[in-house]
């Protein structure tokens, strides 16, 4: 859980640098969110990674979060995996990679944004 919320963290903060608002968090844990949404302290190892994320989070003038059954995101299990490969940091803001393609139509009829 800690790597998938660090990862999260680096995420927002591209975000936050870049000024890409609103965002929308897809995320496929649950647990995750609520840890993320709730404003209990939270002592466990991953806490300072929590507290990270929820000061990015206040400092953005809209965000929304949704969960994403694992079935449905696969482009981000895609992603992932490409980027284990990869040794720089790599993002588009076009059309998608045509490796992403076949799981975008895949994935987008089973996502719904609450």
């Amino acid at each position: 859980m800690a790597t998938e919320l660090y990862a999260l963290k680096i995420g927002i903060s591209f975000e936050v640098d870049a000024s890409l608002t609103p965002l929308i968090i897809e995320y496929d844990s649950s647990t995750s969110i609520h840890l993320i949404l709730q404003e209990d302290p939270y002592y466990a190892i991953e806490g300072a990674i929590v507290e990270d994320i929820r000061r990015l989070l206040a400092s953005l003038p809209c965000y929304s979060t949704c969960f994403v059954p694992h079935t449905t995101n696969r482009v981000a299990n895609r992603l992932a995996r490409y980027s284990l490969g990869q040794e720089a940091l790599a993002y588009w803001f076009s059309d998608p990679h045509l490796y992403l393609q076949d799981c975008l139509n895949e994935d987008s009829p089973k996502c719904t944004i609450a």
